[in-house]
């Protein structure tokens, strides 16, 4: 493969934007499926971005490329296809070519839109350096290549080849050099399959596994365990205990359905022992495991990172992005056919003994399965134990309490259906009750009379709580977003636009109207309690602001005026929905209740008849209008809140604790939250 640069210079004239030919498609109109079913063969033409060389499969020979078009070339991204057939068959591709190919059939493969060959495919190859410029014809570009059909490009097809590989914008691609590199890389494979039993620190390794729990989604990524019923010392190790048995005896041993339909029962799911692997999987895998993987499906894994997890005691295993390629999956969801793949069948058997001998022999399962001796940790067969020293000790020791407050909120999550479209940062950071929050710290100081404690009007502390949202304001979707005027001040990092809001447009003159505007969130959520309450307890409240910066992360979305601006108002209430359900619709008529008295009052008219306060049969509530209020519906959701504390005014000396005429008042604030 000969390496050469790219031209990317032509006359302003000659790249004109010029259509499609007929009965061709751009790739982003694939990608977007606009207009392109699943399924469908289309015709696109593309400049080659990488490519993955040739190799033998079962029946055939298969090679792979990505490419891109005009509709593509500024954002970095492409559409891969992959080419089956006789080797002497394979296109020769080579840096900054160009492919046309025709009849490409359109698949979702593992939640990624490619191209795929079929019988009826044809993929002509121009060579980059042969292109003319437009508007001359590439047909003298085109490579010969065998196996193709009698469906040859026509001359407006040639002469679009031309336009479009000088138009393209083409400094998205990797330098020749990349190219020819990655390309020889592509055919360095080797067989990385591995039982769990032999995976080692720093090894990375393909995977066959049975899915313990339901992947448990980190926001960023997914964590889920997973085993193949072969045993590591290096991995940590689930004891037994009287739930695991009862699990066993009524047909459900790993407690696929007791586990999650009842969150009171306690016991680990998996197999007890050294037999399960944590494993932490990013992007793109992790938006196929939500997706695609639950407990109890078989899956194969590609390029697992094994390594000692943040304690350093034990095992876990990592998927990441694949540097080269940063859309290819290394998850498969296994299905279980008549004739499964031999490794997946001996995982199977494997599974299939370990039951058996957790059924038939409890008593001895429960001995040769419970736990290790404290303080020891068994390397292997016929090895002696090590003897851990104290800081060995508390490092494990954490570990363990760690991973039992993890498992805690797991199991409180799943018991009060926590909103799984809303998650936040701090995943490690235990949850808080409101109570619990909003209690006051006191402070030891010496006294005249010995040691008194002395109230703190608010701490600079961080929180998680599981909470629901019952009330906003302002009262309106619009006004969230208020402008103020743009100021020097804004280069400044740490500028927040200080106490300059003129959403009222009342600031004195008529230049404060003329100047530029800045649009900044901001709003508060009363937020209510979702931890379990006692019968006849009523959970706890608090208000928390959402300043401009943590609400263009709750909601994906920058400020704007919504007063002028429907689309994004919708987009505002589709997210918002996301949060807090029906509640602005159950709060509309309450405000137009608010504003039917003030216009009486300005109007000084009589307050309307009280039977119109009245409720209804059934007991509903009702508005001034005599309509009843519908019932707030919502899940709760995991939030993180900051306690904090401002000066306010004080009239009262006695409570003047921040100075002369002023005195500490505690707010909240939520933060780090996001609606996925």
């Amino acid at each position: 493969m000969a390496s050469r640069e790219v031209s990317n210079s032509a006359s302003p004239s000659a790249l004109a934007n010029r259509p499609l030919p007929p009965a061709f498609r751009s790739i982003q109109d694939v990608l977007n499926e606009q207009g392109v079913a699943i399924g469908s063969l289309v015709n696109v033409v593309g400049v080659v971005r990488d490519v993955r060389l040739p190799i033998q499969t079962r029946k055939d020979w298969k090679c792979s490329m990505t490419i891109f078009d005009k509709s593509t070339d500024n954002e970095n991204i492409g559409i891969g296809m992959d080419v089956f057939g006789p080797e002497k068959e394979m296109p020769n591709l080579a840096y900054g070519d160009v492919v046309l190919i025709k009849s490409a059939k359109v698949q979702n493969y593992r939640c990624d839109i490619r191209l795929l060959s079929n019988v009826r495919t044809d993929v002509y190859v121009y060579s980059a350096p042969a292109i003319p410029m437009p508007p001359k014809s590439a047909k003298d570009a085109l490579k010969p290549r065998a196996g193709l059909k009698a469906n040859q490009p026509t001359d407006k097809e040639h002469e679009y080849v031309s336009w479009m590989y000088h138009a393209v914008n083409k400094d998205t691609l990797p330098s020749a050099a990349e190219f020819e590199e990655q390309a020889n890389r592509s055919l360095n494979i080797k067989e990385k399959f591995s039982l769990l039993k032999d995976v080692r620190d720093g090894g990375f390794y393909d995977l066959i596994v049975d899915v313990i729990k339901d992947p448990y989604d980190l926001l960023d990524k997914v964590s889920m365990w997973v085993t193949d019923y072969t045993e590591n010392d290096r991995f940590f190790e689930y004891p037994w205990d009287d739930s695991t048995a009862e699990t066993g005896r009524d047909g459900d041993p790993f407690g696929y359905t007791s586990a999650f339909q009842n969150p009171k029962n306690t016991a680990w799911p998996g197999p007890v022992g050294k037999l399960c692997l944590q494993l932490t999987c990013w992007e793109p895998h992790a938006r196929y495991l939500r997706s695609q993987v639950r407990a109890g499906k078989w899956i194969s894994l590609r390029n697992v990172q094994i390594k000692y997890g943040r304690n350093g005691g034990y095992l876990e295993g990592f998927l990441r992005e694949d540097r080269m390629y940063s859309s290819r999956l290394g998850v498969d969801v296994l299905e279980l056919t008549e004739d499964p793949d031999k490794r997946l069948k001996d995982a199977i058997r494997r599974k299939h003994d370990y039951v058996k001998k957790m059924k038939q022999q409890p008593e001895k399962f429960r001995d040769d399965k419970g736990s290790n001796a404290k303080g020891t940790k068994q390397k292997g067969k016929g090895e002696p134990p090590v003897t851990l020293n104290s800081r060995q000790k508390r490092k494990l020791n954490r570990a363990r309490v760690k991973q039992k407050i993890e498992q805690q909120q797991v199991q409180q999550a799943e018991l009060l259906g926590l909103n799984k479209q809303v998650r936040c940062e701090s995943e490690d950071q235990p949850v808080s009750s409101l109570d619990r929050i909003l209690d006051g710290v006191s402070w030891k100081r010496a006294g005249a009379n010995g040691e008194e404690l002395v109230a703190l009007p608010f701490t600079n502390i961080k929180f998680r709580a599981n909470v629901r949202v019952v009330d906003f304001r302002p009262r309106r979707l619009e006004d969230f977003a208020a402008w103020r005027r743009e100021t020097d001040f804004d280069v400044l990092s740490d500028y927040d636009g200080g106490s300059e809001f003129e959403s009222d447009g009342q600031s004195g003159t008529l230049d404060n109207f003329a100047a530029p505007r800045i649009w900044e969130w901001r709003f508060a959520l009363e937020l209510e309690d979702a931890s379990p309450k006692a019968k006849g307890e009523k959970p706890e409240r608090l208000w928390a602001l959402v300043d401009n910066i943590e609400t263009q992360q709750l909601i994906s979305m920058d400020a704007s005026d919504l007063h002028a601006d429907p689309d994004q108002l919708s987009l505002l209430r589709e997210q918002l929905f996301k949060l807090w359900g029906n509640l602005e619709e159950c709060k509309r008529p309450e405000y137009e209740a608010h504003l039917e008295s003030i216009r009486r009052a300005n109007a000084l008219e009589p307050p309307p008849d009280s039977s119109d306060n009245e409720a209804e049969p059934g007991g509903s509530k009702q508005t001034g209008g005599g309509r009843p209020l519908a019932k707030v519906s919502n899940k709760p959701f995991t939030c993180c809140l900051q306690q904090y504390g401002l000066e306010i005014d004080e009239a009262d000396p006695t409570k003047c604790d921040a100075g002369e005429g002023k005195r500490y008042q505690r707010f909240f604030k939520l933060f780090g939250t996001r609606i996925t």
